[in-house]
């Protein structure tokens, strides 16, 4: 569970919630999404950065695209 006081942790939460959504086909679309949605842009691109999380996030859209 992410927690509340941690932007960072938050906004993962958020990407991987829309990434199962299945309207994603990249992080690209995914992040200015999050971005138009009121994150801030520094956030987002710290998550730009971290490999583990967007493999998570590619196989999530994936998963998403197929249910």
């Amino acid at each position: 569970m992410p927690d509340k006081d941690d932007p960072l942790a938050a906004l993962r939460g958020r990407a991987y919630a829309l990434a199962g959504s299945g309207h994603y086909q990249d992080w690209a679309s995914l992040s200015a999404a999050l971005v138009d949605g009121g994150a801030p842009d520094v956030i987002v691109r710290q998550l730009t950065h971290d490999a583990l999380f967007q493999l998570m996030l590619k196989d999530r859209m994936t998963s998403g695209r197929r249910e």
